[in-house]
């Protein structure tokens, strides 16, 4: 196990569940999600602990937005035309997700588009985000973001690329003991700010400026940020 790993915090930050904050963590919820990964998965895929019937509530949200991105990005809610055959299977199992994601698709001057159910999104977004605070800076964020914001990279804007990849200077140094502040300490975060759970499927970077700062690349399609203001 690499030694950025391997963190120094305070044992008691484990004592609830980072999702509700409420419940005792009875189990290890992974960090992203696997659904987001492909086989095999990484060495050490980092986790967090979480109470049963959180890991569990969020599955549902988790399937309906990994399959909605794929048929984003193969324009096509077709099961034959999609290339992920995870998602195939999920959606094979589940008729009534394909019927939801069928009736959310639209086309419009030859275009495909899907309406998506914006709160389900959110909701797995926040997940995802609180998460990688709580694997790397220890300390769980138990708080509503104060911003959620996603966009296709390929629509990104010259402004809104170099906005989303410029490295962010970092005001505040993060937990004690943390793993951030081990890779701040060997210079890793501030020279290389990206964290690449899987290459062309996931990388995220994280920054403590004036708040919490988390931005998320998912299968080198969806940029991601979600942001906790002045919350560190």
């Amino acid at each position: 196990m690499k030694y950025r790993e391997m963190p120094h915090s305070d044992n008691r930050l484990d004592e609830f569940c980072l999702y509700c904050g409420i419940r005792e963590p009875d189990t290890n919820d992974h960090v992203p999600s696997k659904i987001l990964l492909d086989r095999p998965f990484p060495d050490h895929l980092h986790m967090v602990r979480s109470c049963l019937e959180c890991n569990n509530g969020f599955s549902l949200d988790e399937q309906y937005f990994a399959c909605l991105i794929e048929c984003v990005i193969c324009g096509t809610s077709d099961i034959e035309k999609l290339n992920r055959k995870r998602i195939k299977d999920i959606l094979i199992r589940q008729p009534k997700l394909k019927a939801r994601l069928d009736l959310a698709k639209n086309e419009s001057n030859g275009n495909i588009f899907f309406k998506i159910e914006e709160n389900r999104v959110n909701n797995v977004l926040v997940k995802l985000a609180k998460g990688h605070t709580k694997f790397e800076n220890s300390q769980p964020i138990i708080e509503d973001p104060s911003s959620i914001w996603m966009k296709p990279l390929h629509m990104l804007t010259i402004e809104e690329e170099n906005s989303f990849f410029a490295p962010l200077e970092m005001d505040k140094f993060p937990e004690v003991g943390s793993r951030a502040l081990i890779s701040v300490t060997e210079a890793r975060l501030v020279n290389s700010p990206w964290i690449t759970v899987q290459p062309n499927n996931y990388h995220y970077m994280m920054n403590f400026n004036s708040g919490t700062t988390v931005r998320i690349i998912i299968w080198e399609y969806l940029a991601v940020e979600v942001k906790w203001n002045n919350i560190i």
